[in-house]
């Protein structure tokens, strides 16, 4: 999890964000316990109630449930989850856009192709694999 928080977003948002950043990353695995709301309040040094909304946010969204008494913790079917709704908002955040850019440059699809494979290799080993 990340040790700051930033203007950019609200507070709530961004826990919740990184606590699936790390179920994503495989930090947080299935029946895994996230980080209780009074360690979020210590560690981040914000009100109780945004933490709150945080984690209730992602109960709802089904990547957590809580056993009384206990806590907290990562649903079974939450990295798969999750790889879903960011896989379909990576095509419509990024991919989308990129095309559209391109096509206002006049880039052929060729050249589109050349551009990712260079990236693509300038940063293999960095989580990016072939098929």
């Amino acid at each position: 999890m990340k040790s700051t928080l930033d203007n950019d977003k609200p507070i709530f948002q961004q826990i919740k964000d990184m606590i699936e950043e790390d179920i994503l990353a495989g930090r947080l695995k299935p029946d895994d316990q996230i980080p209780s709301n009074s360690q979020l309040v210590s560690f981040y040094g914000v009100n109780p109630v945004t933490v709150h909304k945080g984690v209730t946010l992602l109960a709802e969204s089904g990547l957590v449930y809580k056993k009384r008494g206990l806590g907290m913790f990562v649903s079974p079917d939450a990295p798969a989850a999750l790889k879903r709704r960011h896989s379909a908002a990576f095509r419509e955040d990024y991919a989308e856009p990129l095309v559209r850019q391109a096509a206002a440059l006049g880039l052929t699809g060729a050249q589109i192709h050349k551009v990712i494979d260079e990236v693509i290799a300038e940063t293999r080993g960095k989580g990016i694999r072939d098929e």
